[in-house]
C-alpha cells in the first residue's frame, strides 16, 4: 500500500510573504491558486468560470466564501494574462 502524501496548507499571510520574498515561482503561485479554486469547485459543485459569471452583483456575493472565491478567480485569471 502506497503512503499518502501529506499536503501542508499554508496561511494566506505565509503565502503573501513567500510571494513577496520571491521564494515561490509564478508557476507555484498559479498552482496554489488552482488548488484553492478546485477546493471551492468541489465544495459548491460548480466550475469557477460559471460561478464568476453568476455571482457578482447578487446578494450572494457578500458570502465570505464567495467573496474569497471571486478574488482567487480574478487573481488567477490576471496571473495567466500576465
Amino acid at each position: 500500500m502506497a503512503a499518502r502524501k501529506t499536503i501542508r496548507r499554508i496561511t494566506k499571510k505565509e503565502f503573501i510573504k513567500m510571494v513577496t520574498r520571491g521564494t515561490l515561482s509564478a508557476d507555484q503561485v498559479i498552482g496554489k491558486m488552482v488548488d484553492e479554486l478546485q477546493r471551492y469547485e468541489r465544495k459548491y459543485g460548480m466550475r469557477s468560470e460559471i460561478f464568476y459569471a453568476l455571482i457578482p452583483g447578487t446578494p450572494a456575493e457578500d458570502h465570505p466564501d464567495f467573496l474569497q472565491w471571486a478574488i482567487c478567480y480574478r487573481s488567477y485569471f490576471r496571473a495567466l494574462q500576465g
